[in-house]
Order: structure tokens, then C-alpha cells, then sequence
């Protein structure tokens, strides 16, 4: 394993909440002080800036396992992310044979939420089971037992079309009680939502979250009927329910996502929702690409770093992920923030031109150099 110094970088410590010039002297895998004992190399950072390794808080990675299942690596690394927090691509039938498979071959680090319906979201060609009656609540109770470092969440979809609205609310509470036995939090797909919004919101406890914030579908908006951020979903952020912006191809919408940021509803997590449909493709392309139009949304890059950093580290309980001292794991990105115009657009029909993108330059996981532009070093 290599030793570098990474050399004339702005430094951003996520954990920290602070931005620095400094060397970064990375040995054995970890960011030490000092430098390195032995020969290293240097790597020339100027221009560029430097942060911990980006966690993507929901994607669908179980390749080949799954129709929504992408390459974990090709997605990962070239767009700076080092951890990746599967969002319920599998659940207690076919967790094992993940672990054994797409997850046992790829070198980013994979962490899970477990769908509460035991098949996970194999197939858009009909729904997943998730009605309280068909929990598997034994089995998902053993798998987190034994896997205690692997699964960090429960993840339900309370949309039109996959559970019926009779059966909704029972199903969300029963999963809510269940991740309080589990010591877990939960996320749940909103797009189209199959119930009231805020009643759902009300349902959730302290980091629980609702992905897919800004979706557009249906009559059940975070926004009202004057375009004002809904009351209850208000509430529930000062009761520490948290809201992903999990951008994904059908789960975004990008008037509802100005108006609601432009009010001060920003997404304490920007994830990317990654799967076939929007791989380096519109309208979901890559996380970088995502957090981009963040920036010119208004937020500024700190808060845009800190919704795939920070926050992530601490829901999964490794907050060292997130922090650039010395002992923490060398996961690292380098990357500049260029003026371009950027296009986006969302499957509504809605475009927006952006003016600035986050490009990765390179990405570190554990002191190893695990993609690197053409032209940079």
C-alpha cells in the first residue's frame, strides 16, 4: 500500500465544518500527521479541492441481482464516492445472496437498508409486497443480529400502485415500531404517495427520513397549494425527520425542487437514487452532476458537501468517514468546481441550465488511488 502527500489543495473537514490549506500525509491506509516514514508520492492538488470520500445514501448496486442493479465500482468511483448505502434493493429472502455476490466482488464500500418486503425490489414489472401481514419480522430481526454492521436502516414505499391505501398507514407504523426494536431508522419512498404527506411525516421519528422530497407526482407535493412548503412536513423537520433529495429518473421534479429550496427547505441528504435508466444518463446522470444544480439552487458548497458526508457518517454510525483527521480512513476525493453551463431536466419536461459542476479529479478509498482523471497527476 502506497504513501502519498496530496500537496496545495483547499482542504474541507466535513466533521470539522471548517476549510483549510494543508497537506494531507496518508500511510497505511489512514490520514496520519506528520509525514509519511518511508518514500512517498506527492500529489499536486493545486487548483483543486480536497474532502472526505462522498457516501451516496441510496443506491441500487445488487448487479445482475436485480432489474434497477448497476455496476457498484463504475458508478462509485469515478464520481467520488467510496461508501454507498444500497436503498432497499433486497430484503430478508435475498439479502445473504447480495452479500454473497455483487457486494462480496466490488472494492466500494456497501452498506444497506433492508426492505421490509422480503423479495426487496427486484422487478418493476409488478410491486413488492409491503403489507404488515407479509413482514418476515423474525427473519429481518435475525439478519440484523448477525449483520450488525451491514444493515443500517429499514426502508418502506408508500407510493400509489405498490401498496393500497388501506393497507398504508398500518404497514408505515408497523415499520417504524419495528426499526425501534432494531435500534435502526427508516426511509420511505414518496413518489406519488399513496397517503397524506404530513400525516406520514407525523408518523416518523427523530432521522427517519423521506426520500424523494421533491418529487412531483400525484396531488401529495411538499409543497401546498399556494407553493408554500407544507406546515407539517415543517414540523417534522424540528422533530428531526429528515428529507433526501434521492434525485433518481422518476423521483425528481425540478420547479417543485427551486421553489421549496428558494424557502429554505433544503435536503439534509442529496443522494442519487443510481440505477440503469439514469446511469451517466439524464435526468439523474451522476451524484456530482446531482449536487451541482444544488449550488446554483442556492446552497453553498459546505452544505451541499456536508448532505454526502457528514450527515450520511453519522446515520450509519461511522462518523470517521467523514472527518479528515489524523487515524481516520484514508477515503478521500479531489476534485474543482468548474464554470460551465450544465443542462438538466426532469421527466415532467421541466430544463434548467446550470453554471457550475463538481468534476472529481480523484478518488482514494483506504490510502488506494481508486479512479483518476486523464489529465490530472
Amino acid at each position: 500500500m502506497g504513501a502519498f502527500v496530496i500537496k496545495g489543495g483547499e482542504i474541507y473537514d466535513p466533521a470539522a465544518q471548517k476549510w483549510e490549506k494543508k497537506d494531507i500525509a496518508i500511510e497505511n491506509g489512514m490520514i496520519i500527521s506528520g509525514m509519511p516514514s518511508g518514500e512517498y508520492q506527492v500529489v499536486d492538488a493545486s487548483g483543486c479541492k480536497v474532502t472526505t470520500g462522498w457516501i451516496d445514501y441510496h443506491v441500487h448496486y445488487f448487479n445482475h441481482g436485480t432489474e434497477n442493479g448497476i455496476n457498484p465500482d463504475a458508478a462509485s468511483f469515478p464520481c467520488g464516492v467510496t461508501t454507498a448505502v444500497d436503498g432497499g434493493s433486497t430484503g430478508a429472502a435475498n439479502y445473504e445472496m447480495y452479500r454473497k455476490s455483487a457486494m462480496a466482488y466490488s472494492d466500494v464500500r456497501i452498506l444497506n437498508m433492508l426492505l421490509v418486503g422480503s423479495g426487496g425490489q427486484v422487478t418493476d414489472r409488478y410491486p413488492e409486497h409491503l403489507e404488515k401481514k407479509y413482514f418476515d419480522i423474525p427473519k429481518i430481526k435475525k439478519l440484523f443480529r448477525e449483520y450488525p454492521d451491514n444493515l443500517v436502516g429499514l426502508k418502506s414505499r408508500m407510493s400509489v400502485g405498490i401498496i393500497a391505501p388501506e393497507d398504508a398507514e398500518e404497514s408505515i407504523r408497523a415499520t417504524v415500531e419495528l426499526a425501534g426494536e432494531l435500534g435502526c431508522n427508516v426511509s420511505v419512498h414518496v413518489t406519488n404517495p399513496v397517503m397524506d404527506l404530513e400525516k406520514l411525516a407525523g408518523i416518523l421519528r427523530k432521522d427517519d427520513m423521506i426520500c424523494h422530497i421533491y418529487q412531483g407526482k400525484g396531488k401529495e407535493t411538499c409543497l401546498d397549494a399556494d407553493g408554500k412548503v407544507r406546515e407539517g412536513l415543517l414540523k417534522a423537520r424540528e422533530r428531526g425527520v429528515l428529507f433526501d433529495a434521492s434525485n433518481g429518473c422518476n423521483n425528481f421534479d425540478l420547479e417543485i425542487a427551486q421553489k421549496a429550496v428558494a424557502q429554505g427547505f433544503k435536503p439534509d441528504i442529496i443522494s442519487s437514487d443510481i440505477n440503469p435508466s439514469g446511469f451517466f444518463l439524464q435526468p439523474l446522470h451522476s451524484l456530482p452532476r446531482i449536487m451541482s444544480k444544488y449550488l446554483d439552487f442556492g446552497m453553498s458548497l459546505s452544505e451541499v458537501l456536508d448532505t454526502v458526508t457528514r450527515v450520511p457518517a453519522r446515520l450509519v454510525h461511522r462518523e470517521s468517514l467523514a472527518s479528515m483527521a489524523p487515524g481516520t480512513e484514508a477515503d478521500l476525493v479531489i476534485f474543482k468546481v468548474k464554470e460551465k453551463e450544465v443542462p438538466y431536466s426532469d421527466r415532467t419536461g421541466h430544463t434548467f441550465t446550470g453554471h457550475q459542476v463538481i468534476v472529481p479529479q480523484l478518488t482514494m478509498k483506504d490510502g488506494v488511488i481508486m479512479y483518476c482523471q486523464a489529465d490530472f497527476m
